[in-house]
C-alpha cells in the first residue's frame, strides 16, 4: 500500500490533508487538527462534495453517510485553490492501492494548487511564488532525505514552476485535467510507469549525494528568484500577511441580533488591532478591548478566533444602523498603537466588508 502525503499549497505554508471520514451529518466540513474548529471554507467544501453542485460524490461515491469530515493540519483561507488537493485526497481515500499519509512516513509527497471545475479541468491560480516560498522550510528536510516530491498545478502555473528550475528531488507535473493527476499518482488502472515512480527511482542517486537540509533550503529559494538570483541575497523570511474572515465567509450578510464571529490568521508572529466602521461613519476599536485580559502576539499560521467562539474573550452582537459596514484588522511586528486613519508603513491590513440588515 503506497503512502501518499497530500499538501495543499497556501501562501501561509503547506497544509497537510490529515484524514477523511464519512459522517452522517447534514453537510461536509473542514476541521482543524482533529479538533472541533470548523474552518470557514466548509460551505465551499460541501458544495464541492455534493452531487449536482460538486464532483466528489459523482466521481467517488455513492457513500451512505452523504457527508465528509476533512481534517487538515492548518488553516486554509478564502479562494478555491484547495480543490485540486482535496480531489487528490478523496481519490486516495477511495483507492485500494494507496492511503493518506503524514510527511514523515510518506513514500511520496504531493504538493498541489489549482481549481477543479465540473468537467474535471484543472485551472491556474494566483500567488505561486509566495506558495513555494512559504513551503521552503517544510520541504527542505524531505528533499534532503530523498523523499520523492511532486508539484502539481495547472498548465501555466506548472510552466512558471518549471521555468524556475526546481531543485533535484522535485518533479513538476502540468495538469490539464484531474485524470492527468490520477495517472501520475498511479490511481488509474493499466497505465505505464508513472512520473511518481520515475521520481522515486531517480531519488536514489539524490540520497547518495548526501545533500544537507541547508542546501535543499537554498535550492528552494533559488527556485523563486526570476532574473537576478546571482545578485540578490536570499532571505529566509516571509513578508507579514494577515487574513481576516468570518464564520460566514469573506463577504457575508448579517441581520440585527446576529453575532459577528471573526477569525484572524497572520503569517508571522505579530500584534493585531481591529477596528469597526459603522454605516453612519463612526469607527471604534473592537480589539483589543476592555474584555481582553491579556494582549499577546498572535502565533503565525494559526487560525485565531477573535470574537464569538468558545476560546474568545468577547462577542459582538450586531444592531443599528443598517447598511454597508466593515472591520479592518492591522498586523504589525511592533507593539504600537495604530491609528486606522494613518497606519504605520510597516503594518499590513485586511478588511471584511458586510451588509447589515434589520
Amino acid at each position: 500500500m503506497k503512502r501518499i502525503a497530500i499538501l495543499i499549497a497556501t501562501t501561509g505554508g503547506p497544509v497537510l490533508v490529515d484524514r477523511i471520514t464519512p459522517e452522517p451529518a447534514p453537510q461536509s466540513m473542514v476541521c482543524l487538527r482533529r479538533q472541533s474548529d470548523v474552518l470557514p471554507i466548509s460551505a465551499d467544501y460541501d458544495d464541492f462534495v455534493r452531487a449536482g453542485s460538486g464532483v466528489i460524490m459523482r466521481e467517488f461515491g455513492p457513500y451512505e453517510e452523504g457527508a465528509f469530515r476533512l481534517d487538515v493540519s492548518g488553516p486554509i483561507g478564502t479562494g478555491q485553490s484547495w480543490q485540486l488537493g482535496v480531489f487528490a485526497a478523496h481519490a486516495i481515500f477511495k483507492s485500494e492501492t494507496a492511503v493518506l499519509s503524514d510527511l514523515e512516513t510518506a513514500d511520496l509527497i504531493v504538493w498541489l494548487t489549482g481549481t477543479v471545475d465540473y468537467d474535471l479541468n484543472v485551472a491556474d491560480v494566483d500567488h505561486m511564488a509566495q506558495k513555494v516560498e512559504s513551503s521552503a522550510f517544510v520541504l527542505a528536510d524531505y528533499i534532503a532525505k530523498g523523499t520523492p516530491i511532486l508539484f502539481g498545478a495547472g498548465l501555466e502555473n506548472a510552466q512558471f514552476l518549471a521555468d524556475h528550475r526546481p531543485p533535484e528531488g522535485i518533479t513538476v507535473c502540468p495538469l490539464n485535467t484531474t485524470h492527468d493527476l490520477l495517472e501520475i499518482l498511479g490511481l488509474v488502472a493499466n497505465v505505464p510507469e508513472t512520473v511518481a515512480e520515475e521520481s522515486e527511482r531517480s531519488s536514489k542517486s539524490f540520497i547518495l549525494m548526501a545533500v544537507l537540509t541547508l542546501a535543499a533550503l537554498v535550492a528552494l529559494y533559488l527556485f523563486l528568484v526570476k532574473d537576478h538570483a546571482e545578485e540578490e541575497v536570499l532571505q529566509v523570511q516571509t513578508p507579514l500577511e494577515i487574513n481576516l474572515t468570518s464564520d460566514r465567509g469573506k463577504n457575508p450578510i448579517f441581520f440585527f441580533g446576529d453575532y459577528l464571529n471573526l477569525m484572524v490568521e497572520v503569517s508571522e508572529a505579530a500584534w493585531v488591532q481591529c477596528f469597526y466602521a459603522q454605516a453612519d461613519g463612526k469607527t471604534f476599536r473592537i480589539y483589543p478591548n476592555d474584555q481582553v485580559k491579556e494582549v499577546t502576539r498572535f502565533e503565525p499560521n494559526r487560525l485565531h478566533i477573535l470574537s464569538g467562539g468558545e476560546n474568545s474573550s468577547f462577542a459582538i452582537k450586531l444592531g443599528p444602523p443598517e447598511g454597508r459596514e466593515e472591520v479592518a484588522c492591522y498586523a504589525s511586528l511592533q507593539n504600537i498603537d495604530i491609528d486606522p486613519a494613518r497606519p504605520p508603513k510597516d503594518s499590513v491590513v485586511d478588511v471584511l466588508h458586510f451588509d447589515l440588515k434589520p
